[in-house]
């Protein structure tokens, strides 16, 4: 993880820094080999201390204990070995749980990814729909005001044709009369 925490404390004996987040809940100090019992767990994923004993990480979800399969004792998850009866507890099961927890991560990302997407189209295809709207009324605006000109126009022309029928009327008339 890139923003791994490094938890170190200092040993009472020797005050040689111990790196707790490697250890788990039983220490030793690697300068002068004093046993310590550390009063609450890290986080074996992001190194989170915790005083009060759970079984997940605050910070980050992991699962803080796992459970002894011979005599169901609940031992901190990065322990090696069962602390009543001290048999080797499977490390195989604490890495499916990581990977199981690592996909559903990534699951829960892509599904966010894809609602923040779908969210992103939804918001582009209105858009898009408006413009087409605005350009589709501009064009009925457009075809409407045309529509108009030529109805004034051919007003125009009908009303020269009969004025001009009616003054040939008028000349033919005056001649026939004569």
């Amino acid at each position: 993880m890139s923003n791994e925490i490094l938890v170190q404390l200092a040993c009472p004996s020797c005050t040689h820094p111990i790196n707790i987040k490697e250890q788990g809940q039983h220490l030793e100090c690697p300068a002068c080999r004093s046993q310590l019992l550390l009063d609450g767990h890290v986080c074996p994923n992001c190194g989170e201390y915790h005083k009060v004993d759970s079984g997940f990480c605050r910070a980050c979800g992991t699962a803080m204990t796992r459970t002894c399969e011979r005599c169901h004792t609940r031992n901190w998850s990065g322990a090696e070995y069962c602390q009543d009866c001290g048999a080797a507890l499977d490390i195989f099961q604490l890495l499916h749980l990581h990977n199981k927890q690592t996909t559903m991560n990534r699951l829960d990302e892509q599904m966010r990814e894809a609602e923040f997407f779908k969210e992103k189209e939804k918001a582009d295809s209105e858009r898009r729909m408006a413009t087409l709207l605005e350009q589709e009324q501009a064009r009925v605006q457009a075809i409407r005001e045309r529509q108009a000109t030529q109805k004034k126009q051919d007003q125009q022309l009908i009303f020269t044709a009969v004025f001009v029928l009616s003054i040939f009327i008028l000349i033919v008339t005056a001649f026939a009369v004569l």
